[in-house]
């Protein structure tokens, strides 16, 4: 069913006026008689074909840019864009190119849809946490910026014009004449510099709307909404009719009125024009000069309209130039005997110089263009959007001069597509290279718009960063590995702890492995752990598994390695031979998984003399192979082996038997896998809590371990990969996270299980639809383990060692050397002076989702928790001396923090 017009162009909301009614700008019928008639505005608009916009003479074919970054890329990266856009300009010489830059409102209630959505299952807490959320975002923009090129395709034939409106036939013949001129456009538009597609549908429609209501509120189009391709003379009469501008004498600013649902939204419009650009480097010193203004935290309009010159006509104006200055030099010397100033001989140079360039050049990167560049900025009121003006005016200081002129009506009227130019006055002529140097179309842009609320951008603009860990997987078909870098409090747990909790909430299940027993404390909060919640009782939803005093046996290095899934190797299989032959082969490398691990395990419970000879290992890997190595195996059998062999091998059985006997080495000897398989049937979250464990320090010989600091690797891996199980007898479409906090000290345990654990886990995460988040303190963990190919996302936080660095820029894909290192550095800065703690952590993101280099958008985030403060205390692991547990003289615990010293009786020296 075809919609009226006026929705079909401008969306459910607008109101068309209608007979005998007054309408929201006072026309209509009988009731509107004795009302004061505003302006009657006449636009030169008249039909939209696709993305060609027709006026009375002429054509201007659109087109929408793709975004583009700018944080965090190689300057040699940067300079090819502005010479890949100055190349592409240069070849439209003889052409208009007009410029639009405006912006969507990406509504938060659109984001909490699809978010809600996105959730499997929300669980309790989850629309409270998106209400904080959504509160949160509204405070920062989550616009869309939009960039859009007009190409002025010439004059419209008057004749054929006439006709069209009455023959089809006609409009085919005035499309067949540009055919060939359009299709030149549309390839030189579409290269890398502008890298722009046709404006059609919605995109073209915004275009027209937010020109027209220029600041004005209009309705945003939903989700879904149909398109018009096409819209005729009475469409456009419709849109004219749903907004009336209006100007007095002299004003600094237009009045635009709008309607919406009735209401009707009036807005004070300024415009600016630039007037004088200085001696600006970029990208060396500057950023583009054009979006430089998206650091002003308001959204403005851009138009502009660029006439790149042929050398020709530069040249020719170069001349008449140097002989009208060869003209003053003449007066001045030879009619009053003076010298000349030196501003004649260096605009003389000057001018030679340009004449020079554009007949030896060929590449026409020296290409000179002429063109006007209007800013406007809107506010409720006059007062307001003068305020914001200032704020323009004052950005550019003092490279750039911007100035607000007289005749502010006619110079709006710009912004609307096919508008006549309102003064020549503050043309500026441009070497190519410095209008490329705007890069309207630069952004910040990271993330998707359906994930968690993150936190916001901190480098060019603050803007929402939104992740959905499972976008990887289920939409770009990738790896689902999400490594957290960065050194010792620079954030790495609480924003693995941010994921897990909106996860847990959604409704994912899976595993976290939780060295320092941080991440549990997730489980004090009742939405997660269980208990009153908003005055009702809610269930746990996850559960801590103490790994340290588990049961003997319940780090069976044969009970931890998963059997292969079958129904995921059958959904994948295309015969049954090819089934059962991959089958096959996954099952053998589970049996030889498990005895790999066996022997690490074993060579970690034996003295270093022993663990480090080369007979002893050939001796424990000769009777490992011998044994069974299904799931149900037990380590003590190696050791009856050991006793009923050779003395050579007694000897390692006695020490094998006396660590079995110990606190941390029963967990390895025996097997109780069913039971616990059991125990976590319908659990949708487990923490393995490994608090307690001694890890050894870096850097300390092996030789000086103590024996509990040779079992911690072994431990970690096994428990590492008990959790793993729990990841692959889950169904492969159901959404799943595995968190592995400090994973350096998985990857680096002996015999290479650590790292076999980490490649498993990214190179079957896109099948088992698992999002793995990573966290280590050095890259070289991730990258040591032949994984980096695997990586979907990535963050890396404050990171200050040259080596670490290097790793972590490896990680992100950029080059050493180039200034990346200090940025790295300077994440999370803290003054000297500061006593107060840091309430944000920043990290480069790098979101993963396409993009040129493949590696996605990646920009400086800033991730805060202070409106979740019950969360942000949950995971605030910053010691505080004020609330640490002291004994006061009876012997009770006493909390410092709620204790007024002032009425204290502390033993001191006697001095005031």
């Amino acid at each position: 069913m075809r919609r009226p017009r006026t929705e079909r162009a401008y969306g459910p909301g607008f109101e068309k006026p209608k007979p005998g009614r007054k309408s929201v700008f006072g026309r209509g019928g009988d009731d509107s008689k004795g009302a004061r008639e505003p302006r009657g505005d006449k636009w030169a608009l008249e039909e939209v074909r696709g993305h060609l916009t027709f006026t009375s003479d002429r054509i201007i074919a659109w087109y929408l840019a793709e975004p583009q970054t700018w944080s965090f890329r190689a300057h040699s990266d940067l300079e090819a864009l502005i010479t890949d856009q100055a190349s592409q300009l240069a070849d439209l010489v003889g052409n208009t190119v007009h410029g639009r830059v405006t912006t969507r409102p990406y509504p938060v209630r659109h984001w909490a849809h699809a978010a809600f959505a996105n959730a499997p299952d929300p669980q309790a807490g989850f629309e409270e946490m998106m209400a904080r959320n959504q509160a949160h975002m509204a405070a920062h923009s989550q616009a869309d910026k939009l960039v859009y090129y007009g190409v002025d395709l010439g004059r419209r034939d008057a004749t054929v014009r006439a006709l069209a409106k009455f023959s089809a036939g006609a409009a085919e013949r005035e499309m067949s004449a540009i055919s060939e001129r359009l299709d030149t456009v549309n390839r030189v538009m579409s290269r890398p510099g502008f890298s722009a597609r046709p404006a059609v549908g919605h995109d073209m429609e915004w275009m027209i709307a937010r020109s027209l209501s220029l600041g004005a509120k209009i309705p945003v189009p939903e989700p879904g909404e149909a398109q018009q391709n096409f819209l005729d003379t009475d469409d456009m009469a419709e849109w004219f009719e749903s907004v009336a501008w209006s100007a007095e004498p002299l004003a600094p600013t237009v009045q635009v009125t709008s309607s919406i649902g009735g209401r009707q939204e009036t807005s004070h419009v300024c415009v600016l024009t630039v007037s004088r650009i200085g001696d600006i480097e970029v990208p060396e010193t500057h950023a583009p000069w054009m979006a430089k203004t998206d650091a002003l935290g308001f959204p403005l309009e851009w138009s502009f309209r660029v006439e790149p010159r042929s050398p020709e006509d530069v040249s020719r104006e170069m001349s008449s130039l140097t002989r009208r200055i060869d003209g003053q030099v003449s007066h001045w010397s030879e009619d009053h005997g003076k010298r000349p100033p030196k501003q004649l001989t260096r605009q003389a140079g000057r001018a030679a110089d340009v004449e020079d360039e554009m007949r030896s050049e060929f590449t026409g990167l020296s290409t000179r263009t002429r063109g006007w560049y209007r800013i406007a900025v809107t506010g409720r009121t006059e007062a307001e959007a003068l305020d914001k003006a200032q704020k323009v005016v004052d950005l550019y200081r003092p490279q750039i001069k911007i100035t607000r002129q007289l005749g502010q009506y006619h110079l709006a009227r710009e912004f609307v597509p096919g508008e006549p130019l309102a003064s020549t006055a503050h043309a500026r002529k441009f070497p190519v290279l410095k209008v490329a140097a705007g890069l309207p179309a630069v952004t910040a842009e990271v993330g998707d718009k359906r994930g968690f609320y993150l936190g916001e951008t901190s480098a060019m603009a603050s803007r929402a960063v939104l992740m959905d860990p499972w976008y990887l997987t289920e939409v770009m078909e990738q790896a689902g590995l999400i490594p957290l870098v960065g050194t010792p409090g620079s954030g790495k747990s609480t924003l693995m702890g941010v994921v897990i909790y909106m996860s847990i909430l959604s409704g994912v299940h899976g595993v976290a492995m939780d060295p320092a027993g941080r991440l549990q404390r997730l489980m004090t909060l009742p939405e997660i752990g269980g208990g009153v919640f908003n005055g009702r009782q809610v269930p746990a939803r996850a559960r801590s598994v103490d790994v340290l005093g588990g049961r003997p046996g319940s780090l069976s290095p044969y009970a931890v390695v998963p059997d292969p899934n079958p129904g995921l190797i059958r959904a994948e299989a295309m015969s049954e031979h090819e089934f059962a032959e991959r089958l096959h082969r996954e099952r053998s490398a589970a049996v030889q998984q498990r005895r790999d691990l066996t022997v690490a395990v074993l060579r970690a419970c034996l003295p270093v003399g022993l663990a480090n000879n080369e007979e002893v290992l050939k001796r424990i890997r000769a009777r490992v192979m011998e044994a069974p190595a299904d799931r149900g195996a037990d380590t003590s059998t190696i050791v009856k082996m050991l006793f009923e062999g050779e003395s050579g091998d007694q000897e390692i059985a006695r020490e094998l038997a006396a660590a079995r006997e110990r606190e941390l080495g029963r967990l390895f000897f025996g097997n109780d896998f069913r039971q616990s398989d059991e125990e976590l049937k319908g659990t949708p979250f487990t923490f393995y809590n490994l608090k307690g464990l001694n890890t050894p320090p870096e850097h300390v010989p092996r030789e000086e371990w103590s024996a509990e600091e040779q079992m911690a690797r072994p431990i970690m891996t096994l428990a590492a990969w008990s959790a793993l199980h729990l990841i692959y007898r889950s169904d492969p479409n159901e959404r799943k996270l595995f968190a592995l906090d400090e994973a350096h000290e998985v990857t680096q345990a002996s015999g290479g299980t650590g790292r076999a654990l980490v490649h498993k886990l990214s190179s079957d995460s896109r099948k088992n639809n698992c999002a793995a988040l990573v966290s280590t303190q050095n890259a070289s963990a991730i990258l040591g383990s032949d994984i980096n190919n695997f990586v979907g996302a990535a963050f890396v936080g404050r990171t200050q060692d040259e080596s670490a660095q290097r790793d972590a820029l490896k990680l992100l894909g950029k080059p050493e050397g180039l200034g990346y290192e200090s940025i790295l550095a300077r994440l999370s800065p803290r003054t000297r002076r500061g006593d107060e703690q840091l309430g944000y952590r920043e990290f480069i993101y790098r979101d993963g989702l396409g993009g040129d280099t493949g590696h996605g958008g990646m920009e400086i985030i800033k991730v805060t928790l202070n409106h979740h403060p019950g969360l942000q205390e949950a995971l605030n692991t910053t010691a505080d001396p004020t609330r640490r547990v002291s004994r006061a003289l009876g012997g009770e615990p006493v909390d410092l923090s709620k204790t007024d010293l002032s009425k204290t009786d502390l033993p001191g020296d006697g001095i005031d």
